[in-house]
């Protein structure tokens, strides 16, 4: 399915890992807008044009991926100092910013595990160059369709953007990203496949993108638990007994990651597993404002529609906090 060319604008980039370059048509964000979202907190878009078909950059020669804002793409010395130049402003502006944000009792919090991923450490370009077959092997249908990767995304072909999310979970496992990073990665890929069996008029890629979206939703359930846990004040264990390492979130986003359970453990059929999940959240929001407060209000409704028969899901919350 071809889109108008003018939704894209194209970015010669060079791969960090196999040094190669090529085009990566990138969607403009004036194109699209929120609307509403699922009970799993998936955002719906205004109009016919779905982001997140278009959201991981793969190079077409190797097969790395990621978001844009983790690809980490090769640079000459030119593109580092001017990297460089404006990390440095930036820095100056988030100090301004700590120090308006204590004065009015406002947390500013900087996502260290997302910062992380921007650079590329010479150990996980050891690994990532190691891990090319297992790349190939995760794209072979893409492959098989005998085009450019970056090509087939610009044309919205639906396999390749499933897979698109399946290969950046595995370079982010690879590169050790934290549990939260690889449950966003799987719920926004678990979103995509929705996505695609929404768009197409085959009943049996329909079945398939329907299974991707379980597979995908089943791993994003899997690790955000993991990263919900790490959240507690009492230490907590991984089912090997391994101990969770703690993650100091804003009370938004640990808000944020229950309502999500709760929505996506529905859509599995994991009736009890949700409703624990809205009670934590109804209960433990007696107080909550903002944001919050709108979380609370969603799960009230998403339990009242489940005694009705309904499905829940809502308006947009006040503040956009998702990764």
């Amino acid at each position: 399915m071809a889109l108008n060319e003018k939704l894209f604008f194209p970015k010669e980039i060079c791969c960090p890992v196999c040094t190669k370059t090529f085009t990566r048509y990138s969607l403009r964000k004036s194109q699209f807008s929120l609307d509403k979202r699922d009970i799993d907190y998936r955002p719906t878009y205004l109009g016919e044009i779905k982001p997140r078909l278009f959201a991981v950059a793969v190079c077409p020669h190797c097969f790395y991926a990621g978001e844009d804002k983790y690809f980490c793409p090769h640079m000459n010395d030119d593109e580092r100092r001017r990297r460089d130049y404006f990390a440095s402003h930036k820095a100056q502006w988030e100090a301004q910013n700590r120090v308006k944000a204590a004065s009015t009792g406002q947390q500013f919090w900087k996502d260290q595990a997302s910062e992380k991923l921007k650079e590329m450490s010479p150990e996980e370009l050891a690994i990532l160059r190691k891990i090319g077959p297992l790349l190939q092997k995760a794209a072979a249908d893409v492959i098989a369709k005998g085009k450019p990767v970056n090509e087939l995304q610009k044309e919205m072909d639906l396999d390749t953007a499933i897979r698109s999310w399946e290969l950046a979970a595995i370079c982010y496992k690879a590169r050790r990203a934290n549990h939260r990073i690889l449950g966003y990665t799987y719920l926004s890929g678990a979103w995509a496949a929705r996505d695609c069996a929404e768009i197409t008029t085959d009943e049996a890629k329909k079945e398939d993108y329907r299974a991707f979206e379980t597979a995908f939703l089943r791993e994003a359930v899997s690790f955000l638990t993991i990263t919900n846990k790490a959240t507690s004040i009492e230490d907590q264990y991984t089912p090997d007994g391994t101990k969770i390492p703690k993650e100091n979130l804003p009370e938004s986003r640990i808000y944020e990651i229950m309502y999500i359970l709760a929505g996506a453990h529905r859509l599995l059929g994991n009736i009890d597993e949700s409703n624990k999940f809205l009670e934590q959240i109804i209960y433990g929001g007696g107080s909550a404002q903002g944001v919050m407060l709108w979380f609370v209000k969603q799960a009230r409704e998403m339990r009242a529609a489940a005694s009705a028969g309904g499905s829940g899901g809502g308006d947009l919350p006040q503040d956009e906090i998702s990764e």
